[in-house]
C-alpha cells in the first residue's frame, strides 16, 4: 500500500439500496462489486444478518483462496454471503459463502468462522496483493514464476 490507487482495492459493500452498475460503469477489480442488505431475521427490531452478493467486473486470474485453486478464467463468478453472529456465542462471526462459477459443476459453499478479539485496542494486520504475484501453490508445493512468466 502506498498510493491512492491501493485504497481502491479495499472491499466495499454498498447497503444503500442502489442497483447493479451497468456494463462499463465501474473498473474491474479482484474483489468485484458488492451489494448488501441488512435483515432483522428474528423480528426483534435489530438487524442481525447482512446478506451480500458480489459480482464482477472482476480482474483475473483469481483463486478461491490461498491454495491457488483457480476460479474460471471468464471472470463471471457470483458470490453470495450471509454474515451473522453465532446465537450461542456472540464472539463468533459466521460468513456463509456460496460461490457460483463456471469452473464448478454446482455451487460451492463454506462457513468461515471468525473469533472476536477481546482486546479493546487490537492491532490488525492484513496484507493481500494478488496483482503481480509470482508465487504459485500447487498441492503443497510453492513455485515462483520467473520474470519471463514461466
Amino acid at each position: 500500500m502506498g498510493n491512492a490507487d491501493d485504497l481502491l482495492d479495499l472491499r466495499r459493500i454498498f447497503t444503500d439500496g442502489r442497483d447493479w452498475p451497468k456494463d462499463g460503469e465501474v473498473d474491474p477489480t479482484y474483489l468485484g462489486y458488492s451489494l448488501g442488505k441488512w435483515i432483522d431475521e428474528d423480528g426483534d427490531g435489530r438487524y442481525d444478518v447482512l446478506e451480500v452478493e458480489t459480482r464482477g467486473p472482476f480482474k483475473g486470474p483469481r483463486a478461491y483462496d490461498h491454495t491457488g485453486l483457480p476460479l474460471h478464467f471468464d471472470n463471471q463468478s457470483t458470490f453470495k454471503e450471509r454474515f451473522f453472529l453465532d446465537k450461542s456465542d456472540p464472539n463468533l462471526l459466521h460468513d456463509e459463502i456460496t460461490v457460483f462459477d463456471h469452473a464448478l459443476t454446482r455451487p460451492w459453499s463454506v462457513d468461515k468462522t471468525f473469533r472476536r478479539n477481546p482486546n479493546p485496542r487490537p492491532r490488525w494486520s492484513e496484507a493481500s496483493c494478488s496483482e503481480g504475484n509470482a508465487n504459485i501453490v500447487i498441492g503443497r508445493e510453492n513455485y515462483f514464476l520467473s520474470a519471463m512468466g514461466s
